[in-house]
């Protein structure tokens, strides 16, 4: 990700399959290294959407994590990503 500047990563499955603590072992090192602006959240499921709610409960359950980090991996990287305009935000966070 250093070299590649465009890179994002999502942490889909990782969020939910692996213990709070693995988790946090996962993400941790990539917020230090200052990749914060470029985690997105993914859930990857299409059998299990039942553990969608659990992806989110381990990226909240971070302590590590400040609440704009947080806000970060949840939604805004992905505006960023995706390259959506302020009134589709605003649209979005209205809901």
């Amino acid at each position: 990700m250093y070299a590649h500047p465009n890179v994002y990563i999502d942490v889909s499955v990782v969020n939910w399959i692996l213990p709070q603590e693995e988790f946090n072992t996962y993400l941790k090192p990539l917020i230090n290294a200052g990749f914060g602006d470029r985690i997105m959240f993914g859930s990857n499921q299409m059998i299990w959407p039942q553990v969608i709610s659990v992806g989110i409960e381990s990226i909240n359950n971070a302590d590590f994590l400040t609440r704009e980090q947080k806000e970060d991996i949840l939604y805004d990287n992905a505006t960023k990503f995706l390259g959506l305009s302020d009134t589709e935000i605003k649209k979005h966070k209205s809901l």
